[in-house]
Order: structure tokens, then C-alpha cells, then sequence
């Protein structure tokens, strides 16, 4: 029954009381009111729409799937996910190869019925504009169906566009 109490004291923690020199006081005593809160530091976002965003940094240091891991095992080259390219809309690349401006979409739901994300006429005007703006800033773009992405197909497409710079 050692447990119950370790668990007793989390549950009571998580609803605001306050441990002061091994005693539990509620958060509204004066006990509780006596002790200094630290203010939570939060760290400034900077959009930039390049590597240095912090948007960026975060999404490259979240996402580690297979694609990416087959892109850096085959060409020896960084592939960013969800990559912000620019600061006047919130328009995310899936996968981006920004040292060469290349942009990789993966063109899911295409084969849906009905009205979903990029088959609706919201989302093809919404991709259209996206790619318009891809243009405008000198991105190439590849687009790819999901069961084709981790292919020698995709490998090659990014090989050649490398080889045209």
C-alpha cells in the first residue's frame, strides 16, 4: 500500500495545494500566497520562412519518419518537414529541401469521394495560391502520391533536380 500515498499527494498537488516543509497547504492559504512564483520564460518565435525559423527547427527536431531517413540515406541531404517558406501566410511545405529551394508535397486524399482538405474547391484554391507563392520565391516542387513517396522514383526526381542547379 506504499503507492496510495505517492498518488494521494500527485492528486492533490495537480489541484493547486502547495508543499511547504512537508506540509500540503490549499492554494488560496496564506501559507501558499507566501511563496514566490517563478514566471515561466517563454522563448520569442522568430519567422523567418527559412532554416532559422523557429517553427522550422521545432517540426525538423519532431518528425524523423522514413522518408526523410531515405532521402538523407540515399542523397546525403537534409529534408526539413513541414516547413514554413514564407512569413505572409502560414503556408507549411511537407517536405522541403531548402538549401536547393525544392519543396516536396505529398498529395494525400486525392482519390476521396465527396469534399475533403484538397479536393474541395477551398482547398484547390488554397493549394493553387500555395504553389503560386512557391513560384513567386523561386521554389521547384515535386508532388507526389503517398504510396509513391518512398520509392527510387522520388529519389531520382529530387537527384535530377539536384543535378539542374
Amino acid at each position: 500500500m506504499k503507492g496510495w500515498g505517492t498518488a494521494l499527494i500527485k492528486d492533490v498537488k495537480s489541484r493547486g495545494y502547495v508543499e511547504v516543509n512537508g506540509v500540503l497547504y490549499p492554494p488560496n492559504s496564506e501559507e501558499a500566497l507566501l511563496i514566490p512564483v517563478k514566471a515561466k520564460k517563454r522563448s520569442k518565435t522568430i519567422k523567418t520562412g527559412w532554416i532559422d525559423d523557429s517553427r522550422n527547427i521545432k517540426n525538423k527536431e519532431k518528425y524523423k519518419d522514413p522518408f526523410i531517413q531515405l532521402v538523407k540515406q540515399e542523397l546525403g541531404i537534409e529534408v526539413w518537414p513541414e516547413f514554413y517558406f514564407s512569413t505572409d501566410r502560414l503556408f507549411r511545405i511537407d517536405y522541403a529541401i531548402p538549401e536547393h529551394n525544392i519543396a516536396i508535397e505529398q498529395e494525400g486524399g486525392i482519390w476521396m469521394k465527396g469534399k475533403s482538405g484538397h479536393s474541395s474547391g477551398t482547398g484547390i484554391a488554397r493549394d493553387m495560391e500555395k504553389n503560386n507563392l512557391l513560384v513567386e520565391k523561386e521554389w521547384r516542387l515535386i508532388r507526389r502520391q503517398p504510396s509513391k513517396m518512398l520509392t527510387i522514383e522520388t529519389i531520382n526526381l529530387i537527384k535530377n533536380m539536384l543535378y539542374k542547379i
